[in-house]
């Protein structure tokens, strides 16, 4: 056996049962921080059938079809602080937003010059086989308005 004392005994507890509140309730703060109605639960059907047409008559009642139990939204620090930042950005202007021209594009200028120059090399090529330089036209003017009109982005 070894001579090394025994380690002190652990023990252990539940969490606290609360929960730090960051908003705390104020006396006096707000009339409108009622809490809402209890749930009513479901409501008890009678001994008769439910038809389809009785759905359909409580459906198009009028009022509203969901419960209340819909939280009101409660003013707090929060909101007070983005409402001044929003003052603050929009004194300074941040929020202004005014339409950006539109660039002209090069892309025309570019599908242009390499038609041009690329038929006018392949051209060259009608003196010595005219059914592959006829082909490779075709090939050459699809393939070149498929990748700058359909596949490359604007820039």
């Amino acid at each position: 056996m070894s001579d090394e004392p025994a380690p002190p005994r652990k023990t252990y507890g539940f969490k606290p049962r609360e929960f730090e509140r960051a908003n705390p309730a104020r006396p006096g703060a707000s009339a409108d921080a009622t809490p809402p109605a209890p749930d009513p639960g479901i409501a008890a059907a009678g001994a008769e059938k439910i038809d389809v047409n009785d759905l359909i008559r409580v459906g198009a009642g009028s009022g509203r079809q969901l419960g209340s139990q819909a939280g009101a939204n409660r003013q707090n620090e929060v909101h007070a602080m983005l409402r001044d930042n929003l003052a603050h950005a929009n004194a300074a202007g941040l929020n202004d937003v005014a339409p950006q021209p539109r660039r002209k594009s090069k892309r025309t200028r570019d599908y242009l010059l390499l038609l041009v120059s690329g038929n006018a090399i392949i051209a060259l090529g009608f003196i010595l086989q005219p059914v592959f330089a006829g082909a490779g036209l075709v090939l050459f003017n699809i393939g070149l308005t498929w990748i700058m009109w359909v596949v490359m982005g604007d820039y």
